[in-house]
């Protein structure tokens, strides 16, 4: 807490703090207090822009690394040439992280938002593709079916590591069985080892669109998409005023990213998402076990 606001709490002579010999936290009053005085900062900042010419300062992005590296990072020089004064501080985490604790003013996220105090709004669509190298499928076969899968070296994200994928085709899905060949929490790991013509990965399609493009992998079972209603979202906190330097740079992103999108229509990549509607149980391939839920992580 800002030592200005501690010294104005022993003006009014209220407890903001409660100790116990574990831990050190806030009072009711105090929790009341922290709140009104980030209200009271954020009027003095947004005031502070309006004053300004408001194209300054710094924006604050989190995505995945993969997002960050392959979508925000290459665009941001020409962001910068149109908008000189303001920098851009971008923080990947595959974890989705807290916008208003770590004050960070916009994130994208391949996930729903959760939380009641964002704002979110679809940027593109995205989806969750089957791809592997052509030299893999040269050597072990391609295969025709989500079965087939079976009889493959898969790569997954998740720890553990999934023994099921569920695919989905228009109002159908099915949980096939899969023998997870590499596995790691971090999706550039399945990611190197397609390249490296390690098996089959199920790979956000924003992170591999420019391998499918050079022709470095091959989407598989085209019909088949890993989940449903996928988009890259905007999401920030839901305040009375957004920064001219946030809505610049939302402003740049919408723009470029609805220009990429169109120049992947021909890869046949995406598909419309559409809310996703109640089905029936899904079959399992293979395994009378119960289904898991499908591999969810950072793909």
């Amino acid at each position: 807490m800002p030592a200005s606001a501690f010294q104005a709490a022993v003006r009014i002579g209220v407890r903001l703090l409660q100790r116990t010999t574990r831990q050190l936290g806030l009072t009711e009053e105090g929790g009341e207090f922290l709140v009104r005085c980030r209200t009271a900062l954020e009027a003095i900042r947004a005031a502070e822009d309006v004053a300004g010419d408001g194209a300054s300062g710094v924006v604050r992005v989190t995505a995945t690394a993969a997002f960050a590296q392959r979508q925000i990072a290459p665009r941001l020089p020409r962001f910068l040439a149109r908008h000189p004064g303001i920098s851009v501080q971008v923080l990947t985490s595959d974890d989705v992280l807290d916008l208003v604790e770590r004050r960070i003013d916009v994130a994208m996220r391949q996930a729903p938002l959760v939380d009641s105090r964002l704002i979110a709004r679809p940027l593109v669509p995205d989806a969750r593709i089957l791809c592997a190298s052509p030299a893999y499928l040269a050597r072990i076969g391609t295969p025709r079916d989500p079965l087939d899968l079976a009889d493959h070296a898969c790569l997954t994200v998740g720890d553990p590591r999934p023994t099921h994928w569920r695919l989905c085709r228009g109002g159908e899905s099915v949980d096939v069985s899969i023998r997870s060949a590499v596995g790691g929490i971090d999706g550039e790991i399945c990611h190197a080892a397609a390249l490296a013509d390690g098996g089959i990965a199920m790979k956000a399609a924003w992170d591999v669109v420019e391998d499918v493009r050079a022709g470095r992998l091959v989407r598989i079972l085209p019909d088949w998409w890993g989940g449903r209603d996928r988009w890259v979202r905007l999401v920030y906190p839901a305040r009375l005023h957004q920064a001219r330097r946030v809505r610049a740079f939302i402003a740049f992103m919408e723009a470029e990213m609805t220009q990429a999108l169109a120049a992947c229509a021909t890869l046949d990549l995406f598909e419309a998402p559409e809310p996703a509607k109640p089905s029936g149980r899904p079959r399992t391939a293979r395994n009378r076990a119960e289904p898991t839920p499908a591999e969810s992580g950072p793909g």
